[in-house]
């Protein structure tokens, strides 16, 4: 009997700790630091080693000739141009879609109609000039 009074009060009073516990959180402001320091690890030297050539970095002609023949040889190296040149052929090929173009055009043909046709029996019976007939073979040169 003991233990039913217990858990009939201890429901309730879990039930007020749960909703008084739940609160959203404040959102706090943050402030950025944006000062800059004078110097980065006690250095003032605006020179660094990207701006020497990797060739006078190293001085031994041995890893200066291997490093040389490696970037040659780099098959990863030589794709990436190659991808480089293929979005740069991509951009003319945009670019020129835009811009006005003139163009050249030549071409022959002929043509040659039946003699039972409409056409045919028509061309037969036509003189371009007075005693010159029709061609059956008509040439194009456009």
């Amino acid at each position: 009997m003991f233990n039913m009074k217990k858990y009939r009060y201890l429901l309730p009073l879990g039930l007020c700790m749960a909703i008084t516990s739940c609160k959203v959180p404040a959102i706090l402001p943050i402030s950025a630091n944006t000062r800059m320091p004078s110097s980065f690890a006690t250095s003032t030297d605006s020179t660094n080693d990207a701006t020497i050539p990797w060739k006078n970095f190293f001085k031994d002609p041995n890893l200066v000739e291997l490093i040389d023949t490696a970037l040659k040889n780099n098959q990863e190296l030589k794709i990436t141009l190659q991808e480089i040149e293929i979005a740069r052929n991509d951009i003319q090929v945009r670019k020129g879609a835009l811009l006005p173009s003139i163009e050249v055009k030549g071409g022959t043909g002929f043509e040659k109609v039946a003699r039972y046709t409409s056409q045919g029996a028509g061309d037969a019976s036509t003189e371009i000039t007075p005693g010159k007939i029709v061609p059956d073979i008509l040439t194009d040169m456009g």
